[in-house]
């Protein structure tokens, strides 16, 4: 065993010592708060003097109404609040188009056409891949570079994708044919 494990051993063992044989009864003292150099008298008499009327008799208490939520925070409609509010001080910016102006619409993202192919296999032969392809009723046998009727080009075979490109738009798109396995 090496030092430290033995200094701490030591250490615990005092420590459970002292957790089982020292004293815990509670101390019986008062502690009263100790007046101020400069001040005529202890914040508890100054309390209790003005709890009291002048001659000592104890006050009636006093419950204040409470005040409505508005009051205390400031209320941004709808029944929310802002507990800690906020102030913007950078300027307004300017507006560039009239208020009552319509914001024409956007012109509609041309959508890509949905691939017509349906994937079937894939078959490794003299090192380049063949993917097979079912369109309808018909069955194509792809290669790389492949043209299928002008408008799609088989741009690459790596498993596990099939990139084709729609010639018309340019539109790159993938098929997942499966790992090499």
């Amino acid at each position: 065993m090496k030092t430290t494990h033995i200094a701490l051993a030591v250490a615990f063992v005092v420590c459970a010592g002292l957790l089982l044989f020292v004293d815990r009864t509670p101390p019986d003292q008062v502690v009263e708060a100790a007046p101020h150099a400069g001040r005529s008298e202890a914040p508890a008499a100054a309390a209790a003097n003005r709890a009291n009327g002048a001659d000592g008799t104890p006050a009636a208490t006093v419950i204040l109404a409470l005040r409505p939520r508005a009051e205390l925070f400031h209320e941004t409609g709808g029944g929310r609040h802002e507990l800690f509010g906020s102030q913007s001080w950078a300027p307004a910016l300017p507006s560039m188009a009239p208020a009552n102006a319509q914001i024409p619409p956007l012109p509609p993202i041309p959508a890509e056409p949905v691939l017509p192919f349906t994937y079937l296999g894939k078959k490794l032969s003299g090192g380049t891949w063949e993917v097979y392809l079912a369109r309808g009723d018909e069955t194509l046998i792809v290669h790389d570079q492949m043209l299928i009727d002008s408008m799609y080009r088989v741009e690459s075979i790596k498993p596990p994708t099939l990139t084709l490109v729609y010639l018309p738009k340019k539109a790159v798109q993938t098929i997942d044919i499966g790992s090499a396995d």
